[in-house]
């Protein structure tokens, strides 16, 4: 085929995750010529080495955000066609060719199309109860409200956000839009894909097309990743208001009822999820950990919210 595939993974201390990542990676053999691109952001543990033996090309850069990762890799591919996806992730042994064909037919239906990915579901492999409950938390229907990230849809689509943990480009348009944001602490995918809309041009969902993605395996680490994503909501409404939904400031909402006369409305939702989850997955035990991650949802990415809103961070150019 003409067309040559570079996929490009940003790590950071990957080591538990990357060489499974990349061996999946490495079982697709299909039709495409492809490169593996690995840009580190400095890692400490043996993430560099277990890149080197693996990847094709492996690119170190120090106090690298993972937007400026992922554009170092779009700057070094060869491939015209560019194929993103994590460290905490295994795709499947068509996911480049699957990727590829659907993104060329689609963008020959209507050269609007630029981009496309499908949807991502839990890498579990013997989980603790709360790797588990976190699974099936944050995908639940009070928790997830639909957002791109954690939902699968039966039947294509097009979407405004694909999540680069499973999604391909052509390398053109993310030249045209100048790549992902780069900024600490905000959401360098949204980024990207409001300047594709921006630019006129469209991505696709295709459906049937998963990857495995790990998720947090502690309370606290679940915790703060909530707490980021509502700073960096935030941020990305400062940053691009006509984006901006009322239904966004949902968990900001929730996060002040805590501390209202109305508390009694998100201890009702986490424990109608809790009841509904437990249900589902006919599983008692289930529930006391749904109810307090549903809490925690609320209240870490509603604090994460509120501490941008009302402009408590001591600078714009932060980690999360």
């Amino acid at each position: 085929m003409s067309e040559i595939v570079s996929v490009v993974i940003p790590t950071l201390n990957s080591s538990q995750t990357l060489a499974e990542c990349l061996a999946s990676v490495r079982a697709n053999d299909g039709k495409y010529d492809y490169e593996v691109i690995v840009v580190d952001a400095m890692s400490k543990d043996d993430t560099i080495d277990i890149a080197k033996r693996n990847a094709d090309r492996v690119i170190v850069e120090e106090n690298c955000p993972i937007g400026k990762s992922r554009n170092l890799g779009i700057k070094s591919a060869k491939g015209n066609i560019i194929c993103f996806t994590d460290s905490d992730c295994v795709v499947p042994e068509n996911w480049i060719d699957t990727l590829v064909d659907n993104l060329l037919r689609l963008n020959k239906q209507d050269n609007k199309i630029v981009g496309v990915g499908g949807g991502n579901i839990p890498l579990l492999e013997n989980p603790s109860p709360v790797e588990l409950a976190i699974s099936k938390t944050i995908r639940s229907p009070l928790v997830a409200f639909g957002a791109r990230n954690v939902t699968v849809y039966k039947k294509g689509r097009q979407v405004w956000h694909n999540p680069p943990v499973n999604s391909a480009y052509f390398k053109w348009a993310l030249e045209e839009v100048n790549g992902f944001g780069e900024r600490h602490g905000h959401s360098e995918d949204l980024e990207l894909d409001v300047k594709i809309a921006e630019k006129g041009y469209k991505l696709y969902y295709i459906p049937d097309l998963l990857v495995y993605h790990k998720h947090k395996s502690s309370l606290q680490g679940y915790a703060r990743q909530m707490q980021d994503w509502g700073r960096k909501r935030i941020r990305l409404m400062r940053d691009y208001p006509h984006i901006s939904g009322l239904y966004h400031y949902g968990p900001l909402f929730l996060y002040l009822m805590l501390f209202s006369p109305l508390f009694f409305i998100p201890l009702a939702m986490a424990l109608t999820n809790a009841t509904y989850l437990a249900f589902k997955e006919r599983s008692l035990r289930l529930f006391g950990y749904a109810f307090s991650l549903t809490l925690s949802f609320y209240r870490n990415f509603g604090q994460g919210e509120a501490e941008i809103l009302f402009n408590r961070e001591k600078s714009e150019d932060i980690s999360a």
